[in-house]
């Protein structure tokens, strides 16, 4: 009960933007709603196994067009490119409004438009797509009063135009007329790339939208990744003082929802719902608990779970970026099942927009002989296994000297309402009427890539994607270039 209680009001976060001033540091943290487009993605309906297929065959051709080489003293990734590459460039432009993707809203102009912006872990690109399709969620220029044009060329069919996005960061003005100051909500100009293709081309007729870039990129020089010579949303808020750290967190709430914070986290939120919800609980019908009694015993709780000397990193378990520079890499100590280890040193890529995690070939094959009753399904399903869907494994992933649990037990009651059977682990039933459920760890082998799949550096690489987000913070310091996970 205190679970749900505690989920409910982290929602309350996600039905509007907010912008929250901690009293340890200088700036802001900018809380972000957070949708997944498509809803869950397991059902309770057995397993579409062609659909499973075509999902896996489409996240393994997000990877393979790149590359890694030496620049200078270090190992860079670079995206490939093709002679026949047109300037209305498909990677840039046919990637909006996909299924199974994260996004988050902002508000943009004067008067408002929403946006849905999608996350993208793979790029540090903040830039929208024009398109005459009608499809998709469009910014138009013309509506408002607050833009600011700009022909600087950032691509070939981008631009480089500004206008005022409404965060709720607070500011505050003195008066003369007064002796105290007042506290108010003001907007950000920011640098915001608009991409048309041309009318003449197949990419006009492509989902409008708009997309922020949030991997590893650095203010002083330019991402090997970035397909766009312009800054990001990142680089941008901290120079303009809107945030404190280049730091940004994801926290999923459920299958559905979860919250992006820029410039921090949302664990002192978290901390104070805990609280708040366990206090009221227990105190439930007691008339000493008064509204001010209740926040006075909160403060007091928070005091001893965050001292106001802690530093706000002292709440996760960090480990450094490594590998080719570009995407956040990192290295997994050990995978353990049940209590026992039973893989070491597993590299890993991180990325919110796969629902499933991929596993090298070996990592996928020791990974299920260490539950009983596993079994790898028959071709051209092979690359997925079953389990017992009543074999409730324990599966814990060992990141920064910690072992965090990942996909145990059956969830919410949503979950185990409409989600699929055999727990947070399934990705559904093999088939009705059989007791074997698809397991979400699924083996990577990029046989349609050929070359370029062995040239991305993935062959031997885990990528930890959705499933290893829900019920765990991650916080990205682009700054120190280091990954921190906590349990929520």
């Amino acid at each position: 009960m205190a679970t749900f209680l505690v989920m409910l009001l982290l929602n309350c976060l996600t039905s509007h933007l907010v912008a929250t001033q901690p009293e340890d540091v200088t700036g802001t943290i900018i809380h972000l709603p957070l949708f997944r487009r498509g809803n869950r993605f397991s059902r309770r309906e057995p397993a579409n196994m062609t659909h499973l297929a075509e999902v896996l065959q489409a996240v393994e051709a997000k990877y393979a067009p790149s590359y890694r080489e030496v620049e200078g003293n270090r190992l860079v990734r670079r995206w490939r490119m093709k002679d026949n590459d047109d300037e209305n460039d498909p990677h840039l432009i046919d990637v909006a409004g996909h299924l199974d993707r994260w996004y988050t809203r902002f508000t943009v102009g004067e008067p408002p438009q929403s946006l849905e912006v999608e996350l993208d872990m793979l790029s540090p690109d903040f830039y929208t797509v024009v398109t005459t399709s009608g499809k998709g969620t469009l910014y138009d220029a013309s509506a408002s009063s607050t833009h600011g044009p700009n022909d600087d060329s950032v691509h070939a069919i981008c631009r480089l135009p500004s206008d005022e996005f409404h965060f709720h960061l607070p500011f505050t003005s003195s008066s003369s007329s007064s002796s105290g100051s007042t506290i108010g909500l003001r907007p950000i100009r920011l640098d915001f790339a608009v991409c048309r293709p041309s009318k003449s081309s197949r990419q006009t007729l492509a989902h409008a939208g708009t997309f922020l870039g949030l991997s590893p990129s650095s203010s002083s020089s330019r991402s090997t990744l970035s397909r766009l010579s312009a800054p990001s949303l990142l680089d941008q808020l901290h120079s303009k003082g809107a945030i404190a750290q280049k730091v940004w967190s994801v926290t999923l709430l459920d299958t559905e929802t979860g919250i992006l914070s820029l410039g921090g986290t949302i664990v002192q939120e978290v901390e104070e719902t805990k609280a708040r919800v366990e206090l009221e609980l227990k105190h439930f019908g007691d008339p000493v608990a008064t509204p001010d009694w209740i926040a006075e015993q909160v403060e007091g709780r928070l005091k001893l779970a965050m001292p106001r000397g802690d530093a706000w990193d002292a709440h996760f378990k960090w480990t450094n970026v490594r590998g080719a520079a570009g995407w956040w890499t990192a290295l997994m100590a050990g995978v353990w099942l049940n209590g026992a280890k039973v893989l070491k040193n597993q590299p890993i890529l991180l990325d919110i927009n796969i629902p499933f995690i991929l596993a090298p070939p070996v990592a996928a094959q020791t990974f299920y002989d260490s539950i009983g009753g596993t079994k790898r399904l028959p071709s051209p399903y092979d690359a997925f296994f079953a389990f017992p869907c009543l074999n409730h494994v324990h599966i814990a992933f060992e990141i920064g000297g910690w072992n965090f649990p990942v996909m145990n037990g059956d969830g919410t009651a949503p979950d185990a309402l409409y989600g699929p059977s055999g727990g947070m682990f399934s990705l559904g039933k093999v088939a009705q009427g059989t007791g074997y459920c698809v397991g979400s760890v699924v083996e990577s082998r990029g046989l349609a890539h050929g070359e370029e799949w062995g040239g991305s550096g993935l062959k031997d690489v885990w990528v930890l994607g959705e499933p290893v987000f829900r019920g765990l913070g991650l916080v990205f310091d682009e700054e120190l270039g280091r990954v921190g996970v906590r349990t929520y």
